[in-house]
């Protein structure tokens, strides 16, 4: 059946009213701080379309924050408080001057000495505020730590030790009053010693491993050694002592030997004295 003669056909004008529409919607859509994809996504429309009808319309900073944020992985608490380089920027926890500055005087107050940067979890945000950590430490009013193996530490005990970490070491087991010997040589080459002689126990501080192929190379010839003439090898590494100390779980065969000794000693007295003649 045709249609009457200078009647408009009824579907474009359908369709004419349905684009008003859907560009309405797109653009309160848009304005309430929607991406084009979602707009697109809602109303059944083709990306282009979306960008389209919206295009003029921009959105405000906190809008495309949001947006941001939800299209990005959260990441986990202790990557906002390390801040690493693959922390968006966004979700990093900010700190200023005074915050980083607290940081490294709260930790001089507590230690007792100027602390590495591997000793702080906010390392990578001292290198955002101040440019290197060595600028964070003399605005925090104190002396950087020399550069490694420039001079030797003195530990409590008075052995010389070639670098901090070993320090931390050497004292930790001087205040558990562990005795122990420094730069032992390794059977069949005097060239090479170990840092720590504990009774059998062979303690080494592999604090550049996997950092200079020299020093991996007398890495390996220490280990094959302690192999070769079964020494018992206890290998500790940064990690071990940055940004938590765990030398506590490390050296636990050492501090149940030490408790027990104690304990033997002590219940040899008490027995000494029952034995004694009660004196009337």
């Amino acid at each position: 059946m045709r249609e009457a003669a200078g009647a408009e056909p009824a579907i474009p004008t359908l369709m004419k009213s349905l684009s008003k529409s859907i560009r309405k919607e797109a653009r309160k859509l848009r304005h309430a701080g929607f991406s084009h994809r979602d707009i697109a996504n809602k109303l059944k429309i083709g990306l282009g379309s979306a960008f389209k009808y919206t295009k003029e319309i921009k959105l405000t900073p906190s809008q495309h924050l949001v947006l941001m944020r939800r299209n990005t992985p959260k990441p986990t608490i202790s990557q906002r408080i390390r801040g690493g380089k693959n922390t968006p920027h966004k979700f990093k926890v900010q700190y200023s001057k005074e915050d980083l500055i607290k940081i490294i005087k709260n930790f001089v107050e507590k230690e007792k000495r100027i602390p590495t940067k591997r000793e702080i979890p906010q390392y990578r945000a001292f290198l955002r505020v101040f440019g290197t950590w060595n600028n964070g430490v003399r605005s925090a009013g104190f002396k950087p730590n020399s550069s490694i193996f420039t001079r030797k530490f003195i530990a409590n005990d008075g052995h010389k030790c070639d670098s901090l970490s070993e320090k931390i070491i050497d004292d930790w087991l001087w205040a558990r009053k562990i005795k122990h010997q420094i730069n032992v040589p390794y059977p069949e080459n005097k060239k090479l010693t170990v840092d720590f002689l504990i009774k059998n126990y062979w303690i080494e501080f592999f604090g550049l491993s996997g950092e200079l192929k020299k020093y991996d190379r007398l890495k390996i010839m220490k280990i094959k050694l302690a192999k070769k003439h079964k020494l018992k090898l206890v290998e500790i590494y940064p990690h071990h002592l940055f940004p938590k100390n765990k030398l506590n779980k490390i050296f636990k065969f050492l501090i149940d030997t030490t408790t027990n000794q104690q304990t033997i000693l002590e219940s040899e007295k008490l027995n000494k004295l029952s034995a004694q003649p009660l004196q009337e």
